[in-house]
């Protein structure tokens, strides 16, 4: 008896799980994620990343389906997938999952393939959710794998968020209500859009990160969906055999065992983490204790004679040698030393990256590397100690707090209302949180479009 392949097994189960059918704090998750997503896309649509994604609609001078989040003028929706996408993560305030696994960034991924994919054909704000976390299900299984083959092999398989991709292609495809065999193509044809060149290192103004982390795997995604939907036709069964996607990514004919295990048991998308500073993962809890700190003890930022910030010594590497952008390396701990809050403007306005205030805090910031915090769960853990001009040394050793729905709410209102004032932000703050309720995530989406604003005005 021949024994049925990955795909049509994911498959197969995707199609089997109606909305209700999920546990009820998944369903709570779902809705929370796409709740600050959403924020996040909204204050990201003031940067200047997302003024040169429309100068792209401008150009193009498509059709206008779909609504481009934050601006009035709708376009294709591919070219919303790809916007929505990279504004997702135009900044490091997105929530990501299971900070050393491959593949992150995902919700900003599902989350503009669902939406754009959605209002061109009117699905329910039920069937979006829905689509988010199976479509994130996959996603986060397919780099399950490529980080299987890391450590079974010690080879490391390169960059690998091609996952985005292949999960982008669920969602969208179950927005666009495809059938089983059209959902079989998507992903056949998403697998052949897939794409992983990351040079994150080499930039400073996180616009390519946020393209290849969030817009590409979205308008890749919509793109094979939409494909599949007008009947284009690719290979079935492209997560197994010799020349599918993991053979051709990983030199490996299936997934593995471990690819389907404990569908439906348990939801990758439960493991979300929201982050409460615009910063990168590796740094939200040294900067986190560093507020703390400040306002437990009333400091000033003139009080302050050095700050010592202990952390996983590839966390170091990573954010303290690599990264130059104000959001996503230690500029980011000065920042919150000198102005507080979780630093979304002071990380994107020059004249607080660039005052004496905060040049002379850089100064004072001292990082050493814990080689004893070299495991994983470290990455979530730190120890900062503040030495005062009076001779006071202040510590505080933790974990980062991960957020609760209060703590969202006031995230939201944060960044919603720099984009379009606090009382509209509590409106959409209202319409967002029953999104569930929904019969057409049109009625959202054409909430979401607002005259263009920059950063700097606010």
């Amino acid at each position: 008896m021949t024994t049925q392949s990955a795909t049509k097994s994911f498959i197969d189960w995707m199609y089997s799980v109606r909305y209700e059918d999920l546990p009820g704090d998944v369903r709570k998750m779902v809705q929370l994620a796409l709740y600050d997503g959403i924020g996040n896309t909204m204050a990201c649509s003031m940067l200047p990343v997302a003024h040169r994604l429309f100068n792209f609609i401008r150009l193009t001078g498509d059709s206008s389906n779909s609504t481009v989040i934050g601006f009035p003028q709708r376009t294709s929706v591919i070219n919303a997938a790809l916007v929505n996408g990279t504004l997702g993560h135009a900044d490091e305030v997105d929530a990501i999952d299971d900070p050393d696994s491959r593949g992150n960034h995902v919700i900003a991924v599902s989350m503009a393939a669902a939406l754009t994919a959605g209002q061109l054909v009117g699905a329910s704000g039920s069937e979006v959710l829905r689509a988010v976390v199976l479509g994130y299900e996959l996603a986060k299984r397919v780099h399950s794998v490529a980080a299987k083959f890391k450590e079974a092999t010690g080879t490391d398989p390169g960059p690998f968020d091609e996952g985005n991709t292949m999960g982008a292609a669920a969602v969208a495809g179950i927005s666009l209500g495809l059938s089983p065999d059209q959902m079989d193509v998507a992903l056949s044809l998403a697998g052949h859009l897939a794409c992983g060149i990351t040079p994150f290192k080499r930039e400073t103004r996180h616009m390519a990160k946020s393209f290849t982390r969030g817009g590409v795997g979205a308008k890749n995604g919509v793109t094979a969906a939409l494909m599949a939907k007008a009947g284009y036709d690719a290979p079935r069964d492209i997560l197994d055999g010799v020349q599918g996607f993991f053979h051709s990514y990983l030199g490996v004919e299936d997934p593995g065992p471990g690819f389907l295990a404990g569908l439906g048991q348990e939801y990758c998308i439960s493991s979300l983490i929201f982050k409460r500073n615009s910063c990168g993962f590796g740094l939200q809890a040294p900067r986190q204790a560093l507020l703390e700190l400040i306002t437990e003890h009333s400091l000033t930022h003139d009080e302050i004679a050095e700050i010592q910030i202990e952390m996983r010594p590839s966390d170091i590497s990573s954010y303290f040698t690599s990264q130059r952008h104000p959001a996503d390396c230690g500029d980011s701990l000065a920042l919150a030393a000198v102005y507080g809050g979780m630093g979304f403007k002071e990380a994107h306005q020059e004249q607080f990256s660039s005052s004496t205030e905060f040049r002379a805090m850089r100064a004072r910031i001292k990082v050493l590397p814990r080689e004893d915090w070299a495991n994983a769960r470290f990455r979530l853990h730190t120890r900062v100690t503040i030495s005062t001009k009076d001779g006071r040394k202040l510590t505080k050793e933790t974990d980062y707090r991960q957020m609760n729905e209060e703590d969202l709410d006031t995230k939201f209102s944060h960044l919603v209302g720099l984009r379009v004032g606090e009382p509209k932000a509590e409106e959409l703050a209202g319409v967002l949180k029953q999104l569930d309720t929904t019969g057409n995530i049109t009625d959202v989406m054409v909430q979401l479009e607002f005259p263009e604003a920059a950063i700097e005005e606010v």
